[in-house]
């Protein structure tokens, strides 16, 4: 945009130039004649010091009449309006967006102090500098909805209430939301951010926006962080008495690395096991803790680990639950099958019910760890339904075929792109190989010696070959046919037995590998409750199992330590259970309980979402260097060096040079007075 006036009158004293010219031109000082006898050499003098003093009269010129229009200009105020300027209409609303990031990365060193206390301050101050009828809305990672307006001492008040949060909003996001009003003209948005790179979504954020868009980065000093970023168990089942080994992965964001870092677990507020690490610059690793269960019920998990500033994630909580019992359903087309019967027969710890198919349809299946469908035929299709979305949802089913009709079974094995039965083979098979690596089978067996004494399979069924999933043969003949398999189908395990659990089909039955095969599968089931759930989340949460019962009795989700009691939403589904959602109600991280009519039932878990924990930031020149590449026409402030006040005047009207012409004043002045004192010799 071309230059213009705010006085524009004031330039009219240019005119007043033409008064320096004019004493430069007539001097009217008279010089009185001296004469001497001989003028040869002073002639010659008086010659050259004249055309010296010309020069010098003129730069006396050239700098008083530079000084006087630079001074005539300045009070003329000089400005370029902004983009936005000339399209504003004086009715129209001042409106102010001010986004404080108060993300957990926030917590970060910058060289004045903690970020998110460096950008509440500058907020502040930029409050401060509006007009008084400016509408402003403060904007952080809290979500509330839709924001309502404040003026000026609301808005101070509000970011002065601003805490750290687990959550965090991407920019795109930021923008839309401030888009969304109907003065657009007159909208400005400031955003305070670390500028942490998954946050800061350029590619995302509108290039044609209207709005006034000023981003105010603040460079973190320091990036160092490590951080405990997930946990699992090896062995999905959970026993009495038995050796557990959890997985841990531990993430060191930082350009440097750490020794003999110490990392504690705590079951149910008990330290079980102490270790430490050595972990190099941006490298994760993963560790194994060994403890032993002692007890069942629900046991309350924590991870450890010190490291500063950034603290949020060096706790880790988990949640489990050992069983006093393990439930199975076996469905028999007509009799039941005496050999699982008697595989599953300690009722102390096994629960086997027998079911028809009519009678599978009204069966819960929440804390089913195994479905045996034992020679089934004319499986109706909401049987198979309920059979696919209870495997895909991370539960295990084994299928033992039926000697004459096969059809049903196949049906069901096609839907979930799986091998069918085809003819029987009756030539008998030797157990040549078994996979060990497999999980039912680790810890079963250190080596298997080549003499083994394996089942034979004398009759079985041939499969075809699978369609959409990839089988693992867990036994196979020395033809590399697949006697027993397991295929991964969704969340969940589908094993098939291409033989009837019969002695005139097999001998496995009665052989010491047929134990440990079904009774992992029954055990290795992680069809339950994940250890943990994030926060922010706009999931529902599954509560180990639990089911409404016929009053409908509220549960609350409770942490007695954190005094937090609530009620979550919650609605049973047909297929998973019991599902809670807290919508954003759970701030902290912890280990919480679900109770019902104040007995706890179940725990649940919440940590806070990893994402924050890797410490890597735009920097004032990549900003640039985006802008750039997404065309987007943002103003970039350096938070350190800007007036924030100048910066909102320069906004409204435009940028100002009166400044400028003020100081070019003084200099050509300065300029003068040199001149004067100059010898021209």
């Amino acid at each position: 945009m071309p230059l213009q006036f705010q006085n524009p009158n004031i330039l009219w004293g240019l005119i007043s130039l033409i008064i320096p010219i004019i004493i430069h031109l007539f001097n009217f000082k008279r010089f009185k004649p001296i004469y001497f006898s001989n003028l040869k050499f002073l002639k010659d003098i008086t010659a050259d010091n004249k055309n010296r003093s010309k020069i010098k009269n003129w730069l006396l010129l050239l700098t008083r009449l530079l000084a006087l229009a630079c001074l005539i200009i300045a009070f003329a105020q000089p400005h370029i309006p902004s983009k936005h300027a000339s399209s504003i209409n004086s009715k129209q609303k001042n409106i102010a967006h001010i986004y404080v990031d108060n993300s957990f990365s926030m917590n970060a060193e910058t060289e004045k102090g903690i970020a998110i206390e460096i950008a509440k301050a500058k907020a502040i101050e930029l409050v401060n500098s509006f007009s008084d009828d400016t509408q402003i809305k403060i904007i952080n990672n809290d979500k509330k909805g839709r924001l309502p307006f404040l003026n000026r001492e609301s808005a101070i008040s509000r970011i002065q209430e601003i805490q750290p949060t687990s959550a965090s909003k991407l920019f795109s996001q930021i923008l839309q939301e401030s888009s969304q009003v109907e003065s657009s003209e007159n909208n400005k948005v400031y955003l305070f951010s670390d500028f942490q790179k998954y946050q800061a979504d350029f590619e995302k954020m509108p290039s044609d926006s209207s709005l006034n868009i000023s981003l105010l980065p603040l460079l973190i000093q320091s990036r160092n962080n490590l951080y405990v970023d997930s946990c699992w168990f090896e062995n999905s089942a959970h026993k009495v008495n038995q050796n557990e080994e959890l997985k841990i992965k531990i993430y060191n964001s930082s350009n440097k690395g750490f020794r003999k870092i110490p990392i504690k677990l705590y079951i149910n507020d008990s330290l079980k096991t102490v270790s430490n690490f050595d972990i190099e610059a941006q490298e994760s690793k993963e560790l194994s803790l060994r403890f032993k269960n002692h007890k069942p019920g629900i046991h309350s998990g924590r991870i450890e680990i010190s490291d500063y500033p950034i603290t949020y994630d060096n706790s880790l909580f988990f949640t489990f639950q050992i069983q006093k019992s393990v439930e199975l359903i076996c469905v028999n087309q007509d009799m039941e099958n005496q050999y699982i019967n008697h595989l599953f027969s300690d009722e102390e710890y096994f629960k086997l019910k027998n079911s028809s198919k009519s009678d599978f349809n009204q069966e819960d299946l929440s804390k089913t760890r195994l479905i045996i469908l034992n020679q089934l035929t004319d499986m109706q299709s909401g049987f198979r339904q309920k059979i696919s979305h209870y495997i895909n949802k991370g539960g295990r089913v084994l299928i033992i075929p039926n000697e004459e009709n096969n059809e049903s079974n196949n049906e069901l094995l096609s839907e979930l792109g799986s091998a069918q039965f085809m003819q029987i083979d009756s030539l008998t098979k030797k157990v040549a190989s078994i996979e060990l690596n497999a999980e039912i089978y680790k810890d079963v067996f250190d080596k298997l010696k080549d003499d083994a004494r394996l089942p034979l399979i004398f009759r079985h069924f041939k499969l075809s070959e699978s369609k959409n999933q990839i089988s693992i043969p867990l036994w196979k003949s020395k033809s590399g046919e697949n006697l027993f398999s397991q295929t991964s189908i969704g969340e969940g395990k589908l094993y098939t037995s291409i033989f009837k659990f019969d002695p005139k089909w097999t001998n496995a039955i009665k052989h010491p590998l047929f134990v440990p095969s079904l009774i992992n599968i029954a055990l290795n089931n992680k069809s339950h409750t994940p250890l943990y759930f994030n926060l922010n989340s706009e999931e529902y949460a599954l509560a180990n199992g639990l089911s409404q019962n016929r009053e409908k009795a509220v549960f609350h989700i409770e942490n007695k330590a954190l005094g937090i009691d609530l009620i979550p939403e919650q609605i049973t589904h047909f297929d998973k259970g019991l599902l809670l959602n807290a919508h954003g109600q759970i701030k902290k991280a912890g280990n919480y309980y679900i109770s019902q009519s104040q007995q706890i039932l179940s725990g649940i878990s919440f940590n806070y979402d990893r994402q924050e924990s890797n410490l890597d930031f735009y920097s004032s020149g990549e900003i640039h260097d985006l802008l750039k590449t997404h065309k987007l026409n943002y103003n970039v402030f350096d938070l350190n060096t800007t007036d924030l006040k100048s910066m909102v005047i320069e906004q409204k009207e435009g940028k100002s040079f009166w400044r400028l012409f003020l100081i070019l004043t003084f200099v050509f002045l300065l300029f003068e007075l040199l001149i004067q004192k100059m010898k021209f010799i």
